[in-house]
């Protein structure tokens, strides 16, 4: 019997989607039974049908944007015709995951939340907006707000005082060995679980910085039909887990290998009951190189042996990782090292014995992966330029990304799964100027090409950073000289370069982009790695308006805020 609670939760990285799957564990324990669910996968009927407490949780990406899979969300509850009252049945409550280093701090559960009170929600509990910047991190604002969460329910519900955290929770997903062989998926399920996708084949895959840099750069090309994609559209690929992994965490668990390659029958993963063998799903599914979560120990505690000395301490040490008794903990075993739940697993494989049926309850899904496109627009083809992941942690492990890995391995004439996702970028004929460190040059190429092969004279200045000109210098083979393209290179690590960063050949044409910001509406286009550099690029053109305009950084700052606010500034960071 539900107890018409639904947790919500809009997720791009996994974060907001962790607190969610947590929140709900939790909830259980306490004898509630809520329902959970991506924002745009949930039938948006059954607000009305089968909810009186809504909990939405939603982290903000980019610059205030809402994640891919909580858009059509929002799109619904912002219709006009949507009436005033229309969800006063429902109390509410909200959570935000941001950065207040951004200029649009948690925008997008701010918007979310105002809307939804808009239309008629009651106050369940204060909504919070978490910050990751903040000295106790996103777990203390998110205690906080469970606390009073816990609170409000227990004002409406029939609940426990005290949390059951010694039954094991009911698997989320019901599997059981089937019969139905001639049912199986031919590999995988992402054409069930994943809408509009595409079968690529790979037409080439070269290294494009020099054999002696210490990052391998990739430059992938790939031939499908009916693509529709423009400059600043991105890219999702599907990546599988290698079949070495597949089997050294089936041999962990000898009852798995026992029924590896035979049918399994999936219910509550999609729609319709689906079947598949465990090791296809390990492989095309299950993210075994994710590093591991919360909720991951929360329920992986429940299937160690505590019969020995040795298995109740690592209950107890499981156990621990699993709560907020000490999130130091969790953080330094799993986070800081980049331990994988692979590693974990084999760690603690002397007590553990897994039921298959929580195989999808421990371990996420792979995500697909998303990179912006590096091709003008084609209906035949399409181009990413990538980084390999690759580095040494902290336990002297070498890690590499589980996608970049398998971007490396793939060979000529493989096949891989693919979709487009379209960006609000318009190309318009004002000037452009770009700043691409890095593979944030991707989406730059896009927008040349296009611009190039549209014979159009638009003005285009590229301010491009690497380390060295004869090593990662990515562009030099991109474009032949053209008079409308022109290229600011910065070699931060070439003692002979005129510009060691973007920074600093952006502030050294200061007269140069001041005319173009302030008296010919050219638009801005930041990408590459997210951390010091977009904050960095942002403060150097403030002060280029500033020293051209001569006003105050107050005022300068204003209006280069403005110009974000009207998508002539635009970042994407990663």
């Amino acid at each position: 019997m539900s107890n018409r609670i639904t947790i919500l939760y809009g997720s791009e990285t996994g974060n907001a989607e962790e607190y969610a799957k947590y929140l709900k564990l939790r909830l259980k324990s306490y004898n509630l039974k809520p329902t959970l669910s991506s924002l745009d996968a949930f039938p948006l009927k059954n607000l009305v049908t089968d909810t009186d407490y809504l909990i939405i949780i939603c982290s903000t990406t980019g610059q205030g944007e809402l994640p891919r899979n909580s858009k059509s969300f929002m799109k619904f509850i912002c219709k006009k015709k949507l009436p005033r009252d229309f969800f006063q049945h429902l109390r509410l409550t909200t959570l935000g995951l941001g950065d207040s280093s951004y200029t649009k701090y948690n925008y997008a559960i701010k918007k979310i939340h105002a809307r939804m009170m808009q239309l008629g929600c009651q106050e369940l509990s204060p909504r919070c907006e978490a910050d990751e910047m903040s000295p106790e991190g996103v777990d203390g604002f998110y205690l906080e707000w469970e606390t009073q969460l816990l609170a409000a329910l227990s004002k409406f519900l029939p609940m426990l005082t005290e949390p059951d955290n010694n039954t094991v929770p009911m698997p989320e997903y019901k599997m059981s060995l089937g019969l139905a062989a001639d049912l199986l998926a031919q590999n995988s399920l992402l054409t069930k679980i994943y809408n509009n996708l595409q079968v690529g084949t790979v037409v080439s895959n070269e290294r494009i910085t020099t054999a002696d840099h210490f990052q391998d750069v990739r430059r992938l090309k790939i031939s499908s039909q009916n693509l529709k994609y423009n400059p600043g559209d991105t890219i999702s690929l599907y990546p599988c887990n290698f079949d070495q992994d597949v089997e050294t965490l089936l041999e962990l668990q000898p009852q798995w290998l026992e029924v590896a390659d035979k049918p399994l029958r999936i219910r509550n993963l999609v729609d319709e009951e689906q079947f598949i063998t465990l090791r296809n799903l390990i492989k095309y599914h299950l993210d075994i190189m994710s590093i591991p979560r919360r909720s991951f120990f929360a329920v992986l505690w429940h299937f160690c042996d505590s019969s020995t000395e040795d298995g109740k301490r690592e209950q107890e040490k499981l156990r621990e990782f699993g709560s907020f008794s000490d999130p130091e903990e969790l953080y330094n075993y799993a986070n800081r090292p980049r331990r994988l739940i692979l590693e974990t697993l084999t760690e603690f494989k002397n007590n553990l014995t897994i039921p298959v049926s929580y195989i999808l309850d421990l371990i996420p899904l792979i995500k697909p992966r998303m990179f912006l496109i590096a091709s003008r627009s084609s209906e035949t083809e399409i181009e990413v330029v990538v980084a390999i992941v690759e580095y040494r942690t902290i336990i002297r492990r070498i890690r590499r990304g589980l996608c970049t890995r398998w971007l490396k391995s793939l060979k000529v004439g493989d096949e891989v799964h693919l979709s487009i996702d379209r960006s609000s970028f318009k190309i318009t004929q004002s000037p452009i100027i770009m700043v691409a460190p890095g593979t944030g040059i991707a989406p730059m190429k896009s927008l040349v090409d296009e611009i190039l092969h549209q014979n159009s004279l638009q003005e285009m200045y590229l301010f491009f950073g690497c380390r060295h000109a004869e090593k990662d210098h990515l562009i030099k083979l991109f474009w032949e000289k053209s008079s409308n393209l022109h290229i600011y290179n910065c070699f931060s690590r070439d003692e002979d370069s005129e510009f060691k960063y973007v920074q600093d050949a952006i502030i050294a044409e200061y007269k140069l982009l001041g005319d173009l910001l302030l008296n010919q509406d050219a638009k801005v286009f930041v990408c590459g790695s997210s951390g010091k550099m977009p904050r960095e690029v942002k403060l150097t053109f403030v002060e280029v308006v500033k020293r051209f305009k001569n006003i105050s950084k107050e005022d300068a700052k204003r209006y280069i805020n403005e110009m974000e606010d009207c998508v002539r500034y635009k970042e994407d960071a990663w």
